[in-house]
């Protein structure tokens, strides 16, 4: 028993110390200002994209992506059709969406916009929606729907 408790210390005391030597990453969160601005810039794009996974219209959902990504998920409606029958069978049409923050990731040319979103039947969805860090056009290239119900 004794051999197990100080073998188990000393895995813990290995990882915790391999852990404080690993290089950090953490992510630019822009100042509230630039923040603001750059949500702004892209609302309407983000609304879009909700409407169109509200109403699992494929085409009005996708109309924003880069070219590189639209071209990789086009041409797949029906995956589309029925991942979003699943996503908003559960969650409900699209209410309204909340500004969490915005950050530029380390390593990820893209700048990602978080959001609280609120749907009918769950006000606590998490949107993630990525945009190429220097696409003045802010095409998106990534869209991630977290912690839904």
């Amino acid at each position: 028993m004794a051999k197990k408790l100080v073998l188990t210390a000393w895995i813990v005391l290995v990882t915790l110390t391999l852990a404080a030597c690993g290089p950090t990453v953490t992510s630019t969160v822009l100042s509230p200002e630039d923040e603001a601005a750059y949500a702004a810039e892209v609302d309407g794009i983000v609304e879009n994209l909700l409407a169109g996974w509200s109403a699992c219209d494929h085409t009005m959902a996708i109309r924003d992506y880069a070219e590189t990504w639209k071209a990789k998920v086009s041409t797949d409606d029906s995956s589309f059709q029925q991942e979003c029958a699943e996503f908003i069978g559960k969650v409900g049409a699209y209410q309204s969406k909340t500004l969490d923050y915005v950050e530029d990731r380390p390593g990820l040319p893209a700048r990602v916009v978080i959001y609280n979103v609120v749907f009918q039947n769950d006000a606590e969805v998490t949107l993630e929606v990525y945009f190429g860090i220097d696409d003045p056009t802010h095409r998106i290239v990534g869209v991630t729907f977290g912690d839904w119900k």
